[in-house]
């Protein structure tokens, strides 16, 4: 007998998409944006956009990977290996490709073209863009994706009892505690070698930032373990909301504090553990608090929950390169930064949402790898 549908999962995956659009518009924005990034209006930089960018990049990334921990162990669990990666393979493998040797390159070009570069688009594909300006954009998320799945398969068919819904299991808090421990040595190592915000990519295929990928692996795994152990089904575990989402708040208050205030002068060591902590603490307090949240809040299924929960992946996918041409645009126009920012978002969204919602799920074959 199937289970009934998760509606918080759901709810809270479109939630988290819809604020990453709103990430990446306030990056446009903010103040001290980084110089790589692909379209930078600096007439009036926001300090209220920075301080959100400051706060949403560290939880959003985690929410997402444990998200799809939970939903993927649940799809091998049910269809097996075969129809697993039979639909992973149209679902995640198939964009993931097609976004990152298709549609990258024009966004990655973006960095020059909005900067007034005289380069052309098939000097920078042709030479550029495969040398020190090579990216994924956002389908690096896929690529990993893709990654993780393997080794979630490759630990099932080790030990297929893993696969298997086990028993209703509350976890005990050295389940955070060890989260909280693994994420911030590996962020304190690996951002003592390195800028915390640096991007690697390996081989063509994997683009990630290395300081992240302990936490990114650690949280999916948590995730499937979580779908594992009945996680927020009626008769199992749910964190418990006011606490998590309390030390949420106040976790981020300190991160944000360390981010834009801590002194600059003080010693790298400081610096990097200071910030180590920090994030690791708002990370774990963010994993819990909000999937404790929405199953207390939202764990229900509207017309419009269900139509903004199936658009999602669509949302995800394509809002991008709706949104930096629009900021490019508006860099000419004589607005506000904040109300260019709110037309810009506002946009992206809609654009994003209906196109999703009228194309990618309901034209063949692209309903098949884009129905969330």
């Amino acid at each position: 007998m199937s289970e009934p549908r998760l509606h918080s999962l759901d709810n809270l995956k479109w939630a988290v998409v819809w604020l990453m659009v709103a990430f990446h518009a306030s990056m446009c924005y903010m103040a001290y944006a980084p110089e790589w990034w692909y379209v930078v209006d600096a007439s009036q930089p926001l300090f209220s956009a920075t301080a959100f960018v400051c706060w949403t990049d560290i939880f959003i990334m985690p929410v997402m990977f444990f998200v799809s921990g939970y939903f993927g162990l649940m799809s091998l669990a049910k269809h097996g290996t075969g129809e697993f990666w039979k639909r992973k393979l149209y679902h995640i493998v198939a964009p993931w490709i097609f976004g990152a040797m298709v549609i990258a390159p024009f966004i990655a070009y973006l960095m020059l073209a909005s900067r007034n570069s005289p380069t052309s688009f098939r000097e920078f594909y042709t030479s550029l863009f495969w040398g020190p300006y090579y990216q994924q954009a956002h389908y690096w998320y896929l690529g990993a994706l893709t990654a993780l799945y393997a080794m979630l398969t490759g630990l099932c068919l080790l030990s297929p009892r893993f696969a298997q819904r086990g028993k209703v299991r509350t976890p005990s808090l050295l389940i955070p505690a060890v989260l909280f421990a693994l994420s911030a040595v590996s962020i304190g190592i690996i951002s003592s070698a390195m800028h915390p915000d640096t991007w690697t990519f390996y081989g063509y295929v994997l683009v990630l930032q290395p300081v992240r990928i302990p936490t990114y692996i650690a949280v999916f795994f948590l995730g499937a373990w979580a779908w594992k152990t009945r996680w927020f089904t009626p008769e199992g575990y749910a964190p418990a909301c006011p606490a998590w989402c309390t030390l949420f708040l106040l976790s981020g208050l300190l991160y944000l504090w360390q981010k834009l205030f801590l002194a600059p002068t003080s010693s790298p060591a400081l610096l990097v553990w200071t910030n180590a902590l920090c994030q690791s603490a708002f990370t774990v307090s963010a994993l819990f608090a909000l999937p404790a949240f929405f199953h207390r809040r939202f764990n229900r299924a509207s017309r419009l929950s269900s139509e903004l929960a199936a658009t999602s992946y669509g949302v995800y996918y394509l809002h991008q390169p709706i949104l930096f041409p629009l900021a490019w645009i508006f860099t000419a126009v004589p607005l506000s930064s904040p109300l260019k920012f709110l037309i810009v978002s506002l946009i992206t969204l809609a654009a994003s949402f209906a196109m999703s919602r009228f194309i990618l799920n309901r034209l063949s074959p692209l309903r098949r790898c884009f129905l969330s």
